[in-house]
């Protein structure tokens, strides 16, 4: 397992929003998460992406329990989220868009951005046929 989620609980006053949820997800698969309005996803993917702290539960990534750590260490581990509502930049490409979100994968720092150095130039281009954005 990839990513593993037991016996998640969490309430919000008196409402049970996840109540014991099990889940597995294998390298490699893609899953889906459907159900009625008010029926815990968004909850769920907000424990699992620190969000929120779980009230019990694990979430498990590759087997190391990441619950209740905050978002940008979740995200600096690989699991991250987007929302329903995307905002993009108009005035940037669909691909700059994408970097954008990518950004703590870039091999330069500021420093490189500005000087236009040669880690700039690297590291600006993209790999479609790894679909690895660089």
């Amino acid at each position: 397992m990839i990513l593993e989620v037991r016996g998640l609980t969490k309430h919000f006053g008196g409402i049970r929003a996840l109540d014991g949820i099990d889940l597995g997800i294998t390298a490699g698969e893609l899953v889906g998460l459907i159900g009625p309005n008010g029926s815990g996803k968004t909850t769920l993917f907000n424990v699992v992406t620190g969000i929120y702290r779980p009230d019990r539960g694990e979430v498990l990534l590759e087997g190391e329990d990441i619950a209740g750590l905050p978002p940008h260490r979740i995200n600096h581990l690989g699991v991250a989220r987007t929302f329903q509502n995307i905002r993009l930049f108009r005035n940037l490409s669909v691909l700059d868009n994408v970097r954008v979100a990518y950004h703590r994968h870039i091999p330069y720092g500021p420093l490189s951005a500005v000087s236009r150095t040669g880690k700039l130039v690297e590291g600006s281009r993209v790999r479609v046929e790894s679909g690895d954005p660089k």
